[in-house]
């Protein structure tokens, strides 16, 4: 009879290093280093290799080395020092990894800035994490809310770094004379939208004039190195505190299950080392994109291939048929996007190896759909982080096991993972439950920024970070995330999960993409409510109708997950800044709906309990 811990939903050294692929540790060595001693080791290993390919401008490891000392030099200088925060607000172009790993260089610490933050929330963001200096571009709309922010008092320092200087020389005069043309027209029409004649910042062409003889800092494992901020979709934004340690650990764990050894059954489809290109289309604010297309790449000598615009999927698809990429870490949405595109047929994406999707659920039929573009079946892996955990916490792995992409993959070496009641904390459930999932590794952060009591809810005296998702361990030891604790919809005190409902909305091949939310019924207390964008290549007398969608989803789904209303989008369902399903803008959408209702005079339905 086995033991009953044996059957216990917790994934730690023991079952986890017999489940893993072969070459693949659980129990691996850590240094205990700052993030910039992995850097120094890449430079050196890799001088002459392309760090960096920026709309055809390359930059060898060599010369990002000597930029970042410049820049390091330059931003002490201005009087950065250790313990000071360095805002970088901008979108993915070289002056990112560059101004990183410069601040860091300083004892700084860095705070990334989504590109699509208005005004209100760069200030609170500003405010929060005592921003000292914010690195930006010259594009207005960047710039703009930037020296706004200075003016205001919210951040001291303003360096302003030119995307032309970073472009080949004929794109470089070429885009000059286009925004030169472009601000001529903007002072004509509007003699207020000139450029402010007083000049409060400092450009990264004067910042860098220096012999790059930074001082050196000392700098521990422990100190705070990212202070990345929460997407807030269940309340105010909070600071999560990344140390160097953090973001070692997390890269060393990825270069062990992704990485390539002697060991492994097919060493070459694993990443190898001063092999990779990485299409770094993701956005660097995010922590999925600054670790997995920015520092875990740097790591093991990868070629950053950086697109500025996520949106721009024609660049994209132009970008891979030419650099021929082999790694992509993306969101769902992103793939997606290729895959709709009409031209995509006439492209070349067979280069690509390893996708890496993180970010939200990938939809079966934007993974089918995708790799039947590269020409290639089971290409995409779909991982599980936070940014709490640095962030990667699980992931299929590249070869050797199951890739099982309905689910998030096994826990990464070093990584504990454990499914509790989500009502008792101390009640670890067994293999198949659905409860709350607890991470307990090395890339942990160290807390959300002034804000103790928040962090005693998610951090355990142990060790342990209370996710708030929701999801189970199976015998193999993969992970199946079911939903956020917070989405749960509760029909007629039945548990309904709008990820579950998702899933299995995607999986008709006459929809594009789904999402579910709650609302307020009169006779069930919550009901779901599914809100559906058909494929855009289908014609409307070929889309199903509702009956046929009910029936459909009643071969897998409890009669109390069905949706009882749906709503059916022509143009594509919210997004977050960095391409989540935006659940809490139609969320908020049903809330004015309902509102807007009871003030007409028409009987609201229920409050939701």
């Amino acid at each position: 009879m086995p033991k009953k811990e044996e059957h216990l939903a917790h994934a730690g050294k023991h079952n986890l290093s017999q489940a893993y692929p072969s070459g693949v540790k659980w129990d691996i060595d850590i240094p205990s280093v700052n993030l910039l001693t992995l850097l120094d080791e890449t430079i050196v290993r890799f001088s002459r290799r392309p760090a960096i390919d920026f709309m055809d401008k390359k930059i060898s490891y060599e010369e990002m080395g000597n930029l970042i000392n410049h820049a390091a030099k330059g931003l002490q200088d201005m009087g950065v020092k250790k313990g000071d925060k360095v805002g970088l607000y901008m979108p993915n172009t070289p002056y990112y990894p560059i101004m990183f790993f410069a601040a860091l260089r300083t004892g700084a610490s860095v705070v990334n800035f989504s590109p699509l933050y208005t005004q209100a929330e760069l200030e609170a963001q500003s405010k929060d994490s005592a921003t000292d200096v914010m690195v930006t571009t010259e594009l207005s709309e960047f710039y703009d809310k930037t020296v706004k922010l200075q003016k205001d008092g919210h951040v001291q320092q303003v360096v302003q770094c030119p995307i032309y200087d970073m472009l080949p020389t004929f794109k470089s005069y070429g885009y000059r004379f286009v925004k030169r043309n472009e601000m001529s027209s903007a002072v004509k029409s509007d003699h207020s939208k000139a450029v402010d004649p007083t000049r409060n910042f400092v450009t990264f062409s004067e910042l860098t004039k220096n012999n790059g003889d930074y001082a050196p800092v000392n700098i521990t494992p422990d100190a705070p190195a990212v202070f990345q901020y929460t997407g807030g979709t269940t309340g105010v934004p909070k600071g999560a505190m990344l140390s160097h340690f953090n973001l070692v650990a997390n890269t060393y764990q990825i270069q062990q299950y992704f990485g390539s050894n002697a060991q492994r059954e097919n060493p070459y489809k694993a990443l190898q080392d001063g092999r990779e290109k990485v299409l770094a289309a993701i956005p660097y604010f995010h922590v999925f994109g600054m670790m997995v297309a920015m520092v875990g790449s740097l790591k093991m000598g990868g070629e950053l291939i950086i697109m500025p615009n996520p949106r721009d999927t024609k660049e994209i698809l132009k970008t891979i048929d030419k650099k021929q990429p082999t790694l992509f870490p993306a969101v769902p949405r992103l793939l997606q996007s290729i895959t709709e595109h009409p031209l995509v047929n006439y492209y070349d994406l067979t280069s690509l190896e390893n996708v890496i999707s993180g970010g939200a659920a990938l939809p079966v039929n934007v993974k089918e759909s995708f790799e039947k573009a590269v020409g290639k079946s089971d290409i995409i892996i779909q991982g599980y982080g936070l940014s709490e955990t640095s962030p990667v916490a699980a992931s299929n792995p590249p070869e050797g096991k199951p890739n099982r992409s309905e689910t998030v993959g096994m826990p990464y070496p070093k990584t504990e993972i454990k499914i509790v009641n989500p009502d008792d904390h101390s009640k670890t459930l067994n293999i198949g439950d659905v409860g709350e999932i607890c991470i307990r590794g090395p890339q942990v952060m160290l807390g959300y920024h002034n804000k103790p009591e928040e962090t005693a809810d998610v951090l355990t005296d142990d060790g342990w970070y209370l996710t708030g998702d929701l999801g189970f361990l199976d015998e193999t030891m993969y992970l199946k995330i079911v939903d956020r604790k917070k989405r749960m919809i509760i029909v007629n005190g039945h548990n309904a999960y709008p990820s579950q409902i998702e899933e299995e909305l995607n999986k008709l091949p006459s929809i594009a993409e789904a999402v579910v939310i709650g609302v307020p019924d009169a006779r069930s207390g919550e009901a779901a409510k599914a809100f559906i964008r058909f494929r855009p290549d289908l014609p409307k007398d070929e889309r199903p109708d509702e009956a046929y969608i009910r029936d459909f989803l009643a071969k897998s789904l409890n009669k109390l997950d069905i949706p009882k209303t749906f709503e059916v989008r022509e143009d594509e369902l919210p997004k977050t800044s960095i391409g989540k399903p935006d659940f809490k803008a139609l969320e908020e959408e049903e809330r004015i709906k309902r509102e807007n209702a009871t003030q007409n005079g028409n009987n609201p339905a229920a409050p939701s309990p």
